[in-house]
């Protein structure tokens, strides 16, 4: 913890996210750590929403609108790129 390297493997079939150096997301619980913050320094970042079946496509709008906003307010000038992916019904 504190940015100390763990070794704590996921179990088997278990869901993680991951990258090259580690496993980032566990058990759908973002791992919140030095290596993986978010600062305006490290200059990308991608976040992702994503809804279940039961949820408007209006109010997943709503919310990256909403997170659209927000970083505008905390960034200003930065540049911001949304897309919509969609299982093919």
């Amino acid at each position: 913890m504190n940015g100390a390297a763990v070794n704590d493997p996921p179990s088997p079939r278990e869901v993680i996210w991951r990258d090259d150096i580690g496993v980032t997301c566990r058990r759908w619980n973002l791992r919140q750590g030095t290596r993986t913050s978010l600062t305006a320094a490290r200059g990308r970042m991608w976040l992702i929403l994503e809804a279940l079946a039961t949820m408007p496509d209006e109010a997943l709008a709503e919310a990256t609108d909403a997170l659209v906003e927000g970083l505008n307010a905390l960034m200003p000038g930065c540049t911001i790129v949304s897309q919509k992916i969609a299982i093919a019904k």
